[in-house]
């Protein structure tokens, strides 16, 4: 009988270990959901909110990352292939991305350059999630930097660099509770460039920040 008695505990502990590995297992999943779902949310309210400091007009390309964003928010909710990637000239993304923000920059009185210096470079990436992460490093200094902001191109062996640079950052204030909807911009450029196989880096000092988007050239 006491063989008999200990032999359900000695079952129940495991199974009860068990579940509660599944409990925590779908709770990290769900948080993970979370995440990609306000990513995707954060990277359709970018261009809809440059679409509302335009007061009616449309800025060159935002209604079309617009769209985009929301295809990656349906893939996100409804499963679906990525869109394919295909030859693109770096310096006609770098462009267009500044023509975008362009005006946005003016509203704030701030000035928007692009100095290219690398060239004729062609990478094989998906156009509109480089768009995206060029738009959110533009939009980030804009928001948190200061002075004029300049998109430079540059050419290593096998690389090209995308910098987004500002000259100073301000004082936004008293530090407010940890939005979940918020704060997606970096990570969203770190995983399109890492998608890319490519690297990422940014920093903030005294005399302003430096984000770097580096992808490989083929060839």
């Amino acid at each position: 009988m006491i063989e008999w008695a200990a032999e359900p505990a000695a079952v129940g502990w495991p199974l009860a270990a068990s579940f509660a590995c599944l409990a925590a297992a779908a709770r990290i999943e769900s948080g993970r959901r979370r995440r990609r779902l306000n990513a995707a949310m954060h990277e359709l309210r970018r261009p809809l909110q440059a679409l509302a400091l335009t007061g009616g007009g449309e800025p060159e390309g935002q209604l079309d990352r617009a769209i985009d964003a929301l295809a990656d928010l349906d893939r996100e909710i409804n499963g679906g292939r990525p869109p394919a990637r295909r030859p693109v000239e770096t310096r006609v993304l770098a462009e267009q991305a500044v023509a975008r923000w362009r005006g946005p920059a003016q509203r704030r009185g701030r000035s928007l350059s692009l100095a290219w210096q690398a060239g004729r470079c062609v990478v094989e990436c998906d156009p509109a999630a480089i768009s995206r992460a060029l738009d959110n490093l533009i939009a980030n200094a804009l928001e948190h930097g200061g002075g004029p902001v300049r998109v430079e191109g540059f050419r290593r062996p096998g690389r090209v660099r995308l910098h987004v640079v500002d000259d100073g950052g301000r004082d936004d204030g008293p530090r407010r509770a940890r939005d979940s909807r918020r704060g997606h911009g970096l990570r969203v450029v770190a995983e399109v460039v890492a998608a890319h196989g490519g690297r990422f880096a940014a920093c903030r000092h005294e005399r302003g920040a430096n984000a770097v988007i580096e992808l490989p050239v083929p060839g």
